[in-house]
């Protein structure tokens, strides 16, 4: 039986955070207001076929203003899979595999993340896709 979304997303975030206690870095807390970016972002992929950090063209910084993220500095990663290859595992080995996305996984700075999972019927012409978004911030003030 596959695992259910809130789970996989909980799978993630403990994936994150053993490879940032493994790298030096501290573990990271869930943020509400970063979950709720992350699903706007995943949905704007979705719903543009657009995967990128300004799906749709929106500005990559119009998620956090949106649910009113009191950002320092903040940080994403993206991955998507077909069927078996949309599970929380492959996204963190791809990320972890990349040197861009590693940087921002590993970023000192970060203390929060937060985290989305979405389903699509197609993506790029592909059936049976999950996006993943990881967002990274720092509160400011």
């Amino acid at each position: 039986m596959k695992a259910s979304p809130a789970v996989q997303i909980h799978a993630l975030h403990c994936l994150i955070n053993w490879a940032r206690r493994h790298g030096g870095q501290p573990a990271l807390r869930r943020s509400g207001e970063l979950d709720r970016s992350a699903g706007l972002r995943a949905a704007d992929i979705t719903r543009c076929q657009d995967f990128s950090h300004t799906a749709c063209g929106e500005p990559f910084i119009a998620v956090f203003h949106l649910v009113g993220y009191p950002l320092a500095s903040v940080g994403e990663n993206l991955a998507w899979g077909q069927g078996r290859l949309g599970s929380a595992r492959t996204a963190m080995a791809g990320w972890l595999a990349s040197p861009e996305h590693r940087q921002v996984l590993f970023g000192a700075n970060w203390r929060e993340l937060g985290l989305a999972r979405m389903r699509a019927s197609s993506l790029f012409g592909r059936p049976n896709v999950t996006v993943w978004v990881a967002q990274f911030g720092a509160r400011s003030g």
